[in-house]
């Protein structure tokens, strides 16, 4: 009995002091991210414009598009609004544009650019058309 005592004791050990100092066999976690989205929604008037800030932490591309424009006073109107979009860098109550172009409100993206680490910002505008105000959403997509 004092053997069989004896011999459990040592396993014991064994296994307690293996435990120190030995190497940690379990895999690394890695966490991976996909894009992130944004939605920058908002109500232009005739002559405006509005901006959204957005911070890129990692290289990669920002993907911008005008998702859906609607006229504030008729709801159920359709008709192609074309308005300015933009990317750039914020500066105090304002957006300075590095590319723009007119947009309408469509499904794939109006503007594409590779961006540093940083803070950004969409901005979209009144080209000189607008009737009347209009809702817009922008959709920012970037990795």
């Amino acid at each position: 009995m004092k053997l069989m005592k004896a011999l459990a004791l040592a396993v014991v050990l064994a296994a307690a002091m293996s435990a120190c100092g030995g190497s940690d066999t379990t895999s690394p976690t890695t966490t991976t991210s996909g894009p992130e989205t944004l939605l920058f929604e908002g109500q232009l008037t005739v002559g405006g414009s509005a901006f959204y800030s957005f911070t890129v932490t990692t290289e990669g591309l920002a993907n911008v598009m005008l998702a859906s424009v609607s006229a504030t006073t008729s709801p159920g109107t359709s008709s192609t609004v074309v308005l300015g979009l933009a990317l750039g860098t914020p500066t105090g109550t304002d957006c300075t544009i590095t590319n723009s172009l007119p947009a309408s409100a469509g499904l794939t993206s109006q503007l594409v650019n590779d961006l540093q680490p940083g803070t950004y910002c969409a901005r979209v505008y009144d080209i000189g058309n607008l009737k009347t105000a209009v809702n817009f959403s922008v959709r920012i997509v970037h990795t």
